[in-house]
């Protein structure tokens, strides 16, 4: 999508007050299953520790508007983590490129398992809210299915808006909330809502708020706009009413 559209979303901007009193970018060192990655932190003041929460960015990849989601958090009692996943080797972002989603869970992954290193955060408080290309990176971290790769240690809560939700089955490690719109013609949301719909029968924790007439990036403030030749509208109801279930469902757990 656009770069301010792909980017983190304007989740928090009705439910989260004034910026960060702390903030800085830094690098997560390179692990076995990522390179090194760059991350916006923006930490409360006082020395914590504080839940954290993980933004996950589209597929245009981050940009000065995940930087401000992130103070919203911060300003709220969180550690707000924006992720760089792409970098400035993919300037162009990577919407027309399917390994995107898997090169930034693996970059959440390996931030997730930082961030509990910290002495700010509070290592089992931590949480991932993830737009588009970063709700799949998302919906890939805590599918249990995978023997291969547990879910991230810490991680208690996952907030998607408008993932990707075909063939997933119902195995989610952590409880899940998803936000989209019937109208999303990039990432339909049938399939989400069979995925909380077998979640839910097998036991797990896991809900979906599906808004009449939204789009794909219903969440983001500008212009309509077009991303491959589909539409993408702004929402200002619907995008206050996912701010604020967003705030109160990562409350739930994180608090």
């Amino acid at each position: 999508m656009p770069r301010l559209a792909a980017g983190v979303s304007a989740v928090v901007l009705a439910a989260l007050p004034l910026a960060a009193p702390a903030a800085f970018m830094t690098s997560v060192p390179a692990s076995a299953r990522a390179p090194a990655v760059a991350v916006y932190v923006a930490k409360p003041r006082g020395d914590g520790p504080f839940p954290a929460v993980l933004l996950l960015h589209g597929c245009g990849g981050f940009n000065a508007y995940g930087a401000y989601v992130a103070d919203r958090f911060s300003a709220r009692g969180y550690v707000g983590v924006a992720l760089d996943a792409l970098g400035p080797n993919e300037p162009d972002g990577a919407c027309t490129n399917p390994a995107g989603a898997g090169k930034e869970a693996a970059a959440a992954r390996a931030t997730l398992a930082w961030l509990r290193t910290q002495k700010y955060v509070e290592p089992d408080k931590l949480g991932v809210v993830g737009f588009s290309m970063g709700g799949i990176a998302l919906l890939d971290l805590i599918d249990s299915r995978d023997a291969k790769a547990e879910p991230p240690a810490g991680l208690r809560a996952a907030v998607a808006y408008y993932p990707a939700c075909e063939d997933r089955g119902s195995a989610i490690a952590v409880p899940l909330a998803i936000f989209d719109g019937d109208a999303d013609t990039v990432t339909p949301s049938a399939p989400c809502a069979a995925l909380v719909k077998a979640a839910t029968a097998a036991g797990k924790t896991a809900q979906i708020t599906t808004y009449p007439g939204a789009t794909h990036g219903f969440n983001v403030p500008g212009p309509d706009r077009d991303f491959f030749g589909q539409p993408i509208r702004f929402d200002a109801s619907a995008a206050e009413d996912s701010a604020k279930a967003t705030a109160l469902f990562l409350d739930r757990y994180l608090k």
